[in-house]
Order: C-alpha cells, then sequence, then structure tokens
C-alpha cells in the first residue's frame, strides 16, 4: 500500500494530514505480512485493540529523507496484550510511540531513520487507561541510523503512570542518544524545557543487554520526586560522550 506522502511531505505542517493506517477495537487477531510505504503522516496506529499481534511488515517512508515529518511506525493508545514483532520500520519519527497501553511487547523489529523506541509523549490531567504504561516488554531490537535508542519523555505539569517497564538485550548503531528519559516536554514547543515538572510517575525502569554505538551514552533530565526503582545492568555502548544525568533515582549513576 502507498501513502502517496511526498506531496503531504511537501506541504509540512500547513494541512491536516491523515493517519495511514488504523486499527480500532480488534481483538484476538493476526496481522502479517504486507508493506505500508510512503505516509502522509502517522504510519499505524492502533487503539483499544487486545490480544492482537503485529508481525512481519514494512513501514518504509524513508523516501522523504529527512522531510518525512511525524511518520510514527507505530502509534499505541489504550491497548491489552499487543505483541509487536518482527517488523521493519524505515521513517523519520518514533519507531513505536506508546502513548497509554498495557502489556505490550515490542521485540525483534528493525527501526532505521527516526526517533527511536519511544513511549509518550506521556500525561494528562488525571492518571487513567489514558495516560498509563505498564507492563511493556522491549526486546531483541535493533535500532541505527537514529536519533535515539530508548526514549522515555513526559509532559511538563500533567500526570500519569509508567511502571513495569523491561528493555533487554536491544542493539544500537549510529545512534545519537543511546539512552533518554525527560520529565520535561512541552507539547507547545515540542521540545524540552530543562525543567522537569512533569508529575508523571516512571517506576519499576530495567534496562539490560544494550549494546552497539552512540554519540551519547545518556540524556536524562527527570524529577527526583516522581522516580523510582530504576535498574540498569549489562550496558556495552560503545559512546564518544556519557551525556549527562540529573533527577534519576539513587539506584541509577554514570
Amino acid at each position: 500500500l502507498d501513502g502517496q506522502g511526498a506531496w503531504y511531505w511537501k506541504q509540512g505542517q500547513s494541512i491536516t494530514r491523515p493517519v495511514f493506517f488504523r486499527l480500532h477495537g480488534v481483538s484476538d487477531s493476526v496481522l502479517s505480512g504486507f508493506t505500508l510505504k510512503n505516509s502522509p503522516y502517522r504510519t499505524f496506529s492502533i487503539v483499544n485493540c487486545e490480544s492482537t499481534t503485529i508481525s512481519g511488515l514494512t513501514l518504509d517512508s524513508s523516501a522523504g529523507d529527512g522531510t518525512a515529518k511525524n511518520t510514527d511506525g507505530f502509534d499505541l493508545t489504550k491497548n491489552d496484550a499487543v505483541t509487536i514483532t518482527g517488523n521493519k520500520i524505515y521513517n523519520q519519527d518514533d519507531c513505536p510511540a506508546m502513548q497509554s497501553s498495557t502489556n505490550t511487547v515490542f521485540s525483534n523489529n528493525y527501526c532505521s531513520g527516526g526517533h527511536g523506541i519511544s513511549i509518550g509523549s506521556l500525561g494528562g490531567d488525571a492518571v487513567d487507561e489514558s495516560t498509563t504504561v505498564s507492563g511493556l516488554t522491549v526486546s531483541g531490537n535493533s535500532i541505527v541510523d537514529s536519533d535515539n535508542g530508548l526514549r522515555i519523555k513526559t509532559i511538563i505539569g500533567l500526570k500519569g503512570l509508567m511502571t513495569n517497564v523491561k528493555y533487554s538485550n536491544n542493539k544500537l548503531s549510529n545512534v545519537k542518544n543511546a539512552i533518554v528519559m525527560h520529565s520535561d516536554y512541552s507539547k507547545s514547543k515540542d521540545g524540552y524545557t530543562g525543567s522537569p515538572t512533569s508529575a508523571v510517575t516512571i517506576e519499576g525502569v530495567t534496562i539490560s543487554g544494550l549494546k552497539g554505538s552512540a554519540t551519547n551514552l545518556y540524556d536524562i533530565v527527570a524529577n527526583p520526586k516522581v522516580v523510582s526503582g530504576w535498574s540498569f545492568s549489562g550496558i556495552q555502548v560503545s559512546a564518544s560522550s556519557t551525556g549527562k544525568m540529573a533527577g534519576q533515582p539513587n539506584s541509577v549513576s554514570v
């Protein structure tokens, strides 16, 4: 399937661009073996789905060569027990972007050219199903030629919950920042503010067996009031710089 994205990429933010493929309210299903290329905007949106597996897809917006803004691979919202495995994603934004969901598995995927494997941006007026990421497993993925490897970003002044998140045996190649965790994201500014005022709790985050190469090992600006129970082990990333860490739990140090 060809989303004819080139025309939309040229228009930039001046028009409303459509989501290419949406999976809504699906349960006990399997999707596999097709290609989505040249997405106008977000490529594959998954909303309110349960016990569903997505595998063997190719999502390819590489023709944008930097102009295909906001071409997230997979966007996940309010799902339970969704598995995304063995896919290839070439884009210029998040490989997956986890806005909210429970018991998700993202495994053995190939992510190229984008912003890495992301949770967020997360946050809302209350802690509920739309602002909760729980029971996430991210394992065996390859992230190459990307801005970030593993990224978490939460929104300033808003609430939410991120708990029981496990990253294991992921590989990086030529990424700028290996591990990114920010509690200072502003939607209005579309960037980090440097003031980590997000009230989204980030607890029980485990990173193990991360290998590969990056410019910076860490880019962490966390709100120390809402983070706990982080564990990093077996990190074997060749990086030009350690980068920066601020506000992380005492269990994690440079």
